[in-house]
């Protein structure tokens, strides 16, 4: 089934068709997908794991020199060669000190900015440290962190352990050490803001055949840009601009402020279609601006690319990951680049085109649907009726569990901290579950 389908259902068990009013679709498509993916967050069924690679470096050493900048109070660092993308948000240590980097230069490879407020220096040898890998942002739990590989050796080790925040506190383990990693612990997850307001919208004359289009414009901050790579940060969406109607002869012209070079945020430009009636319904990028960037920035699209599907082809869709994401610690340090094998249930896409299908099984599609209706007909004050749905839709998950459920859905911990006073408990306390 596809979301056209799962709504459909649901229209024929409420007698009313959400498609004749926008409005009333979307707060039924939104319930859906908000039941879509708390399904995948609830617990580790086997079609919501993935497994990916994640690039992993050792430490890195530069000859530099720095220069603080009063006006945006930042320091520019200067290296004697090019620097690797993987610093952007990772650690510098510069005479014996660290700071976290904001971001590098992305029209002067060499060059990167600090927070940090002390005076220049001259031809310093400097080190970047990986010590936090940050998780794709798809990422709802960790489940395995490992070294893949076709034997095993002293240097692949295969599977890692983890450890929790507790242990490594309880043992001191050393933040520089470097060596051939063997554990992992969950760090604290990082944030960023959302844009307040979407980017000023107008049209600019170009030549005929463009065809009648009307779209609205949201854009979004992206930390770290990288194309689309896993390391990457995109926040939550703006609000949307007014609907502008572009004629026959005009593209679409965005106008984009150029931020304070302190904020490390490149932009990503985005369009919705409110053509009547609507070619797609999705999110979709049109283009971005660099970090330091703006102006004027006009963007060529036509309504023959919206009726005949290639849009969005060639575009991105918005993935609505909201600006989250979480990280973690080999321990020790990494001594060499590899690739990080980590396997987590993952956030599916939000359903938005009629024609998306949910990323489960085929045979549970109906779960969606049942989930919804206990939620629309207790907002039709039929609670009788969402109490029968609530039953399919608990039957149903039962089923799922015992088909796709691997690992029991609960896990043990052990020790504790105390709140204050010497911790005089031994390490190996008795197990207890948490549900």
């Amino acid at each position: 089934m596809n979301l056209q389908d799962i709504r459909q259902y649901i229209a024929n068990i409420i007698d009313y068709d959400p498609s004749t009013n926008r409005e009333y679709t979307q707060q039924i498509e939104d319930v859906i997908n908000h039941h879509y993916r708390m399904l995948f967050a609830e617990k580790a069924f086997s079609f919501a794991q993935k497994e990916v690679k994640l690039e992993v470096h050792t430490d890195a050493t530069r000859v530099a020199s720095g220069n603080y900048v009063s006006v945006s109070k930042l320091t520019v660092v200067d290296s004697t060669s090019d620097l690797p993308a993987w610093i952007e948000g990772n650690i510098v240590e510069i005479e014996g000190t660290e700071y976290e980097v904001l971001y590098r230069d992305p029209s002067l490879l060499t060059r990167f900015y600090i927070d940090a407020s002390f005076g220049s220096f001259t031809s310093k040898t400097i080190k970047f440290k990986q010590r936090f890998i940050r998780l794709p942002q798809d990422c709802v739990s960790l489940l395995q962190v490992g070294r893949r590989s076709y034997t095993i050796s002293p240097t692949d080790v295969g599977r890692f352990i983890p450890l929790t925040r507790y242990e490594d506190e309880y043992y001191n383990l050393p933040l520089d050490e470097v060596n051939i990693p063997n554990y992992w612990i969950i760090q604290d997850s990082i944030s960023m803001r959302t844009p307040t307001r979407p980017p000023t919208v107008s049209a600019n004359t170009t030549t005929a055949g463009q065809g009648v289009r009307s779209v609205r414009v949201a854009q979004t901050y992206v930390k770290w840009d990288s194309d689309g790579q896993k390391y990457e940060m995109e926040s939550g969406l703006s609000s949307f601009s007014e609907e502008i109607e572009l004629s026959d002869t005009q593209q679409l012209r965005i106008n984009v402020p150029v931020l304070a070079s302190r904020i490390p945020f490149a932009r990503r430009i985005y369009i919705y279609n409110a053509n009547n009636p609507q070619e797609f319904k999705g999110v979709y990028e049109v283009d971005k601006v660099d970090v330091g960037g703006g102006g004027n920035v006009d963007i060529d699209f036509t309504q023959d690319s919206f009726e005949d599907g290639t849009f969005i082809l060639d575009n991105e869709r918005y993935s609505y990951f909201d600006g989250y994401s979480q990280r973690l610690r080999l321990y020790p340090r990494q001594n060499e680049d590899f690739e990080l094998s980590v396997r987590y249930i993952y956030r599916p896409p939000r359903l938005q085109e009629d024609t998306d299908t949910p990323q489960l099984p085929q045979s549970h599609h109906l779960i969606l649907a049942y989930a919804c209706l206990m939620d629309v007909l207790n907002k039709h004050d039929n609670p009788t009726l969402a109490g029968i749905y609530r039953r399919k839709y608990e039957r149903e998950l039962v089923k799922m569990e015992q088909r796709f459920l691997t690992q029991k859905p609960r896990r043990f911990v052990k020790g504790f901290m105390k709140e204050s006073g010497v911790d005089t408990v031994p390490m190996f306390t008795p197990l207890r579950r948490i549900p």
